[in-house]
């Protein structure tokens, strides 16, 4: 499921940014790139701002493309690009010239890319992807009772996490089983198959598996058979799955965005400190699922859903 959306709020600057030539000064200046007007996006947007640092944002909603194109072929010194999104990280790396250092933050992982909140070679990238192991974490705390989780995943676009998952569930003490849903038309049969064989399972965000149209059938099964659905996303539990982690996507932008400023000539900042994951429920499926939680387990969500 896609981020609610909501229109975006540009700052009173932003004109003025897209207009005039950029400044060469030695003053920094950061120049993020929005894919479209996604509350997720606005949100790291909004965590950016540090003293001493200018940040213009260059959204690709509403035919702005070729302003924000406009803007980064003027990217002067002292200068840092984040890319908020794929297509953000697209019409960058396209248009960018050849100095200013750039993050592509909130990437969809995939195949080739690095997952994780861990920058990569030229340019960094830090993906959507939670790490295997705070996942695996926090289903030993909240699902104690969990011995055999089952992964769907297209291997077009899971395939590699989908095995890094399983070996990091493996050294947890979980019995695991994969089952690679290569088309929409597969995935009834899977889930049969994995009524049989698991109690919970564990899903990445993939839009063959778990797009929207699939939502429904996903929760059904879930319900039905009492196996907890370790969701994607906050709006996957706000429909239906039991749990999911998710970045602090304030914080994430923090993250990113110290990350670039770092990269720029001269700079001596210190790497930031890894950003901060959140916790959603729905307490209604816990219900449903027969699941009880104890005062601690209920303090430790940010958010949940009755």
């Amino acid at each position: 499921m896609t981020p609610h959306r909501q229109p975006l709020r540009i700052l009173g600057h932003l004109l003025a940014a897209l207009l005039l030539p950029l400044s060469s000064a030695s003053a920094e200046r950061l120049l993020v790139v929005l894919s479209d007007d996604a509350l997720a996006y606005r949100q790291a947007l909004a965590g950016m701002g540090q003293p001493g640092l200018t940040v213009d944002a260059l959204p690709l909603a509403g035919g702005n493309e070729p302003a924000a194109r406009a803007a980064l072929a003027r990217a002067g010194r002292g200068t840092a690009i984040v890319a908020l999104g794929d297509r953000a990280a697209a019409v960058a790396e396209h248009g960018l010239p050849a100095g200013p250092p750039m993050v592509r933050c909130m990437i969809s992982a995939g195949e080739s890319s690095r997952a994780g909140p861990e920058p990569a070679p030229a340019p960094a990238t830090v993906t959507l992807d939670i790490p295997l192991e705070a996942l695996a974490l926090r289903i030993r705390q909240l699902l104690p009772n969990a011995r055999s989780i089952g992964i769907l995943f297209d291997p077009s676009q899971n395939g590699h996490r989908a095995s890094d998952g399983a070996a990091v569930l493996t050294r947890a003490g979980y019995v695991v089983q994969l089952e690679p849903v290569t088309s929409p038309a597969a995935l009834p049969s899977v889930l049969n198959r994995l009524a049989k064989h698991v109690d919970t399972v564990l899903a990445f965000r993939d839009t063959t598996v778990f797009a929207r149209e699939h939502s429904r059938a996903l929760l059904l099964f879930s319900f039905r058979n009492r196996i907890p659905l370790v969701g994607p996303t906050e709006a996957w539990v706000e429909a239906g799955s039991l749990f999911a982690v998710e970045w602090d996507y304030e914080d994430l932008g923090r993250y990113c965005g110290a990350l670039a400023t770092r990269l720029l000539p001269g700079s001596r900042a210190p790497v930031p400190p890894p950003p901060r994951m959140r916790i959603v429920a729905n307490l209604n499926s816990a219900e449903q699922l027969r699941i009880r939680w104890d005062a601690e387990q209920l303090r430790s969500f940010d958010r949940v859903f009755e």
